[in-house]
């Protein structure tokens, strides 16, 4: 049994759940305001706290910074019946455990509550055995993000926060900037963490195969279906999912995943039955849904179901005071790798790597490090082991050359298909250009489709 206080000025929600919870054996007290729930809280701390956002004397944010100020460990969830998605991340980075929009079902209310208390335990028993330590350098050994720019302290700080609820996560950003990597290091900071992590891709399968990818199928489902086939969100069970690129899905399956989300069922492509799984569900894109759902091509209910907490991931050209943590951090990966004793990166090639804009972000700059410890023969990483295209945007953003159309061509192309992981269809889109244009560019300029380069163009240059 726990001590629940709810303080909540709508007196039909805090007699029904109070209901609720007393048939499940906890202690239930109701307050109608701000003090009256601080005066409560001083004679007997409950283990767990529902405020309203709209209650008298402040309201549920003014609570929660009064509960956070002094101190108490007890987890508070916040309810409201006119919600946001502002609202949501606000409350979870001011240290809310979890958000409610109102009305809610009983057994949510429970699940919801239940998760809170063993959280709230969970919290008191590591405080009490384990010592004082360096927070946020255990966060980056634990979840792998790199970097100690603001930005990057702001986002793990985040991600920590909102790892251990069960809300819907939405992480944004252009291709390259690692967003598996932050939807991973929630997996492994949340409950959940002992559990299956599964990554797909939306854009990688054609909707059929989508389908039966998430939710399974049964055999004789379709041509090719010789056997059952357990879908994604029912192996996860318990677990965490991670959807990239969902931009990307049809809308015909935008509506099977929306009535997942509504229900946690699942029902297998050619099965008459449904089942019933707990699953986490993180999902990635490069693009900006708002916009998509104005062109019609994203489902706004949708929208909001998977953005309840939005996480922006920045760009490597944001925070260029992490470009030498990542590169150091790449180049110890691919020489233990390779079996070869590369100890650094020369000044004036760090000086490069520093300077660039890095279009590919973390995964063009990854790349870079790999080839530099691939060609370099000594024991650091030299300028001319970096690709040629970083010193010569380099130049030209310095001034000390201006190139020919034909070689800024050739660059761009480059950039862009390295943004694409070198996928010509995709890279022809952005480019605006035909994928037979594109492959002739490439004839020309001697570049071979696994990035090889053949003869490249002598630039031309003018003083």
């Amino acid at each position: 049994m726990a001590r629940i206080l709810i303080a909540d000025g709508e007196e039909s929600f805090v007699r029904n759940a109070a209901v609720t919870l007393h048939l499940r054996g906890h202690e239930v007290v109701g307050c109608r305001s701000v003090e009256e729930a601080v005066r409560t809280i001083d004679v007997t701390p409950p283990q767990l706290i529902l405020a309203d956002l709209g209650l008298d004397g402040g309201g549920g944010f003014a609570l929660l910074d009064r509960i956070r100020s002094d101190g108490m460990p007890c987890n508070v969830i916040l309810t409201t019946s006119l919600g946001s998605i502002e609202t949501a991340v606000e409350a979870i980075q001011r240290g809310a455990s979890n958000y409610l929009r109102k009305p809610i079902e009983s057994e949510e209310l429970v699940g919801i509550v239940e998760e809170g208390l063993a959280r709230s335990f969970r919290s008191t028993a590591v405080s009490a055995t384990t010592p004082a330590t360096d927070s946020a350098n255990d966060l980056r050994a634990l979840t792998g993000i790199v970097g100690s720019s603001r930005a990057m302290e702001g986002l793990l700080e985040l991600v920590e926060k909102v790892a251990d609820t069960d809300s819907s996560v939405l992480i944004t950003g252009e291709t390259g900037v690692g967003k598996e990597l932050v939807g991973r290091a929630i997996h492994r900071l949340s409950r959940r963490s002992d559990r299956v992590f599964s990554a797909v891709n939306s854009a990688a399968f054609p909707e059929t195969l989508l389908e039966s990818e998430l939710f399974g199928h049964r055999r004789g489902a379709f041509t090719g279906a010789t056997g059952n086939k357990k879908g994604l969100f029912e192996f996860a069970h318990e677990g965490t999912v991670f959807l990239d690129e969902v931009a990307e899905m049809p809308l015909s399956m935008q509506v099977k995943l929306l009535r997942f989300l509504q229900t946690g069922e699942v029902r297998a492509v050619g099965d008459e039955s449904t089942r019933f799984v707990d699953v986490r569900l993180v999902a990635a894109t490069n693009k900006n849904l708002e916009n998509e759902v104005a062109m019609g091509t994203f489902r706004e209910d949708l929208y909001y179901r998977l953005a309840v907490i939005p996480i922006q991931v920045p760009p490597l050209r944001e925070r260029p005071e992490d470009i030498r943590d990542l590169s150091n951090h790449f180049l110890r990966r691919f020489a233990e790798r390779s079996g070869k004793n590369v100890e650094g990166i020369e000044p004036d090639a760090m000086e490069l790597l520093v300077g660039y804009a890095w279009p590919g972000n973390v995964r063009q700059l990854e790349n870079s490090i790999e080839r530099g410890v691939a060609l370099c023969q000594g024991p650091t990483i030299r300028v001319e082991d970096l690709p040629v295209r970083l010193k010569e945007e380099s130049l030209v953003r310095e001034g000390e050359t201006i190139h020919s159309l034909q070689v800024m061509e050739r660059s761009h192309i480059l950039n862009t298909l390295e943004q694409v992981n070198w996928n010509r269809k995709r890279a022809a889109a952005l480019l605006q250009i035909s994928t037979t244009t594109l492959w002739r560019r490439l004839k020309e300029f001697g570049i071979e489709m696994d990035g090889s380069r053949r003869a490249p163009i002598a630039p031309t240059m003018q003083r």
